[in-house]
């Protein structure tokens, strides 16, 4: 693979162009991967309401009934479900490692196991998260991709 990158100030936006001779698996993976950054979530804060671009996501997560979106930095609301969510996010680099949380596997910094067949996952802001039984193996799948 040979990558060309050029510097154009008379753009108005980036433009990625990627040529093949057969599309492949890979390289469709690396085309969900660059739409990705294009993706943004909506989430509210002290009754302001952002754009938050889906790589500065590290998870989300529901407790009483409220969605919550952890970025490195900030927590935001959202008016979403976490079904709704995880519909909607399921050709990213997000998934369900628990019932009430989602995590985006560009933040892990390292997997370990954990006891009754669990896993305890880093994050690159140096929180952990518990992966349940039921959702390792989309976890394993998700990294693969």
């Amino acid at each position: 693979m040979r990558l060309l990158l050029q510097h154009r100030k008379e753009l108005q936006e980036t433009e990625i162009e990627i040529r093949y001779p057969n599309m492949t698996e890979r390289i469709t993976r690396l085309v969900q991967h660059i739409r990705q950054y294009n993706f943004t979530l909506e989430g509210f804060k002290e009754d302001k309401v952002y754009q938050i671009p889906l790589d500065q996501v590290c998870y989300i997560e529901t407790i009483d009934r409220k969605t919550f979106i952890y970025s490195d930095r900030n927590i935001y609301e959202t008016r979403k479900t976490i079904q709704g969510m995880e519909s909607e996010l399921e050709e990213t680099t997000i998934v369900r490692i628990s019932k009430s949380q989602l995590l985006n596997i560009t933040a892990v910094n390292s997997v370990k196991s954990y006891p009754n067949h669990r896993l305890m996952v880093e994050l690159n802001n140096g929180e952990h998260l518990l992966v349940s039984r039921k959702y390792i193996t989309d976890l394993k799948e998700k990294i693969r991709r």
